[in-house]
């Protein structure tokens, strides 16, 4: 009994009006409505899947995405005869912020679009089990990310910062063993800062660099040249005996970021 491996994508754009979730009008082996999905290829990471499954699905790249810690399989009503013996399929859930507005729809799956709020999207969702992602995703859009610091860099990617040890600790946790960017200062007295999408740009590390030094211990008390290490989520480690908002890393790259870059954007903030 073969299980196809494969991904939930709760897309969602921040609108006006407040979130607002896409879900898709299903028409290729069984009528009714779903958010983006698909199965992986042979030998395809997550992440490539993640992007060509949204791309091919929504004719869009995410802003940012999140991997949430929900999984589970499911059986097809029927034999698929382009699925290669497979009786059903796995998921991992994720979730991915794209800019609202037309959708290109991959016309061999799905027969039309429509962007809803949560209450709307969850009566419209014909699955259980999309059902009750689509409520985890939604839960978390409005209190876990609500907790920290919350910039939004110029490519329109959203960026975490800690406020207080505690406040780190929860923050790194959620991203910890992930793939994900995160930056902290080389001194001691700093935020954590999140990059909340995979595969960040140099500009979009900078940026987030710069903003993150702003707010570290090092430059409020010095006004120098503040020394940034980064490193992915995956790379973190906690041993017994670490305090609250303090973690090992088992490799980094370093970053310089100038005082210049930090009274710049300190500046344009206050603009």
């Amino acid at each position: 009994m073969k299980y196809r491996q494969g991904i939930f994508i709760v897309v969602y754009s921040r609108t006006k009006e407040g979130i607002k979730y896409l879900i898709l009008e299903r028409k290729l082996h069984w009528k009714g409505w779903e958010f983006p999905k698909g199965g992986l290829k042979k030998g395809e990471k997550i992440s490539d899947a993640l992007r060509r499954e949204l791309k091919e699905e929504t004719g869009r790249f995410a802003l940012g995405t999140k991997r949430f810690d929900e999984s589970g399989k499911y059986e097809y009503e029927r034999e698929l005869k382009d699925r290669n013996g497979f009786i059903g399929q796995t998921y991992i859930l994720y979730s991915a912020e794209i800019i609202p507005g037309n959708i290109k729809l991959d016309r061999e799956e799905h027969s039309g679009y429509e962007w809803m709020n949560f209450e709307d999207a969850f009566k419209r969702l014909t699955w259980e089990n999309q059902k009750k992602c689509l409520k985890i995703v939604n839960d978390f859009l409005k209190t876990g990310k609500m907790k920290y610091r919350e910039f939004i860099l110029q490519s329109g990617t959203k960026i975490f910062l800690g406020k207080d040890a505690k406040n780190n600790e929860e923050l790194v946790n959620l991203y910890k063993g992930k793939g994900n960017l995160i930056l902290h200062t080389a001194k001691p007295g700093s935020p954590f800062c999140v990059i909340d999408r995979l595969n960040s740009s140099q500009k979009e590390i900078k940026e987030s660099a710069i903003i993150c030094a702003s707010k570290s211990q090092d430059w409020r008390d010095n006004k120098k040249d503040v020394v940034m290490n980064i490193f992915a989520g995956k790379d973190i480690y906690k041993n017994s005996g670490m305090k609250t908002g303090t973690f090992g890393v088992k490799r980094f790259k370093n970053i310089k970021i100038r005082k210049e870059e930090i009274e710049k954007w300190e500046e344009k903030k206050e603009n």
